[in-house]
């Protein structure tokens, strides 16, 4: 952050989308700590991104509060009724401090209580049943599939809640979380998460919700607001985070061949190391609550730092071959699921949808060649790496 390097950080660069990871690595060997336009702090190795993960002397930003900053601008001449703070407000990756641990505690209990042994299982089954007759697909489409049949069975969806609508309230509710989010785009968001309310049951995963969380204070909005954030959180990491590792996998006949005859050890580590490859969510940021020195760099108390969690887990002083997938990698500290008090809560749920989903899917898909015609699509999104269409055809 000397002023020297010519290396910067810049998201709006021809093809940034398709591969950021080339301009990572760069800011990682010649100017790992920058300041953005708006005085953000970027960081972009292990070694400073991963301490600050695990520091209590870090906190998060809050989204509902940021927007509620922003509600007049944004809602200014504008008949949509403001409704994006209110539907943020009890996300837990924007709180902190006792209401965080506290529904921390509670979201766990109630998530931990299905069997997603049996659910993710069933749901491979009948991805692959839906799937069997298609002579070409789309493995973005196939990836959704699974993971709305895991979601639906136990979030509690009404009969109209179909796949399509729940992946357009999913993907613009992670967008709100994006930099450079438009004035235009957020009264889409704010319109989508207002007739989001009427996609959710009386299920019983709410009323687990009502109970473990009673004696709080809440309103149906704060419900809502956890069940937005469920819905959202579950189905668009664990969405790109298959769809990028199905991918990847099917194009290297070595990975392939290498999940076709895995054992369930085996398994297990190829699901870390897909993980730590795949980093769905690219940046995640916290505040210091107080001085800090990263590197020689002395940062005042309420800096805001931009972890690079997807360049620290390709960083090559932590990792050997950082940009391959090595199904046999032993010592695998990546960052995909955060740290410390904001460690992903569903991380252990991910790491199952692989361990139970890989192999089966693999096997099934293993018939379909890449369709080389037809280019990958990759969306607009800075925080979350977001595959949108991967064909491949039947051979």
């Amino acid at each position: 952050m000397d002023g020297k390097s010519t290396i910067k950080w810049n998201p709006f660069a021809p093809d940034y989308f398709i591969d950021p990871y080339p301009i990572y690595e760069l800011c990682r060997q010649h100017n790992p700590i920058q300041k953005d336009s708006f005085g953000n702090i970027l960081l972009f190795k292990y070694r400073d991104v991963a301490p600050i993960l695990d520091s209590a002397d870090f906190e998060v930003s809050s989204l509902a509060t940021y927007f509620e900053s922003k509600e007049s601008y944004i809602f200014k001449n504008s008949p949509q009724c403001p409704f994006l703070a209110k539907t943020t407000n009890k996300w837990l990756m924007y709180l902190n401090g006792d209401i965080h641990r506290k529904l921390r505690i509670v979201l766990g209990k109630v998530l931990f209580s299905y069997n997603y042994d049996k659910l993710i299982q069933e749901a491979v089954k009948d991805c692959i049943r839906h799937f069997e007759d298609f002579k070409e697909l789309d493995i973005v489409d196939f990836s959704k599939y699974f993971i709305y049949h895991i979601l639906s069975q136990f979030i509690g969806l009404k009969d109209f809640a179909s796949l399509e609508k729940v992946v357009e309230f999913s993907n613009l509710a992670a967008k709100s979380q994006d930099i450079f989010v438009s004035k235009q785009m957020y009264l889409k968001i704010n319109e989508c998460f207002i007739e989001g309310k009427g996609l959710f049951a009386e299920s019983n995963f709410k009323s687990k919700l009502i109970r473990e969380l009673d004696g709080l204070e809440f309103e149906e909005d704060d419900y809502y607001s956890l069940l937005a954030v469920t819905l959202m959180a579950f189905f668009e990491t664990s969405k790109d985070n298959l769809t990028i590792t199905l991918y990847t996998i099917l194009s290297n006949p070595n990975l392939k061949e290498f999940v076709i005859r895995a054992d369930q050890k085996e398994i297990k580590l190829l699901t870390e190391e897909c993980i730590r490859y795949v980093s769905p969510l690219q940046f995640t940021v916290r505040i210091n609550k107080k001085d800090v020195t990263i590197f020689g760099q002395h940062f005042s108390a309420g800096t805001r730092f931009v972890l690079g969690i997807a360049s620290a887990n390709r960083d090559e002083e932590i990792f050997d071959f950082p940009d391959e997938i090595n199904p046999n990698r032993q010592v695998n500290p990546h960052l995909a699921f955060g740290g410390g008090t904001h460690l992903c809560l569903g991380a252990l749920i991910a790491r199952k949808e692989i361990e139970f989903g890989l192999k089966p899917m693999v096997k099934f898909l293993q018939k379909f060649d890449i369709d080389s015609t037809q280019p990958l699509e990759w969306g607009n999104q800075i925080f979350m790496r977001t595959l949108e269409s991967a064909k491949i055809t039947l051979r």
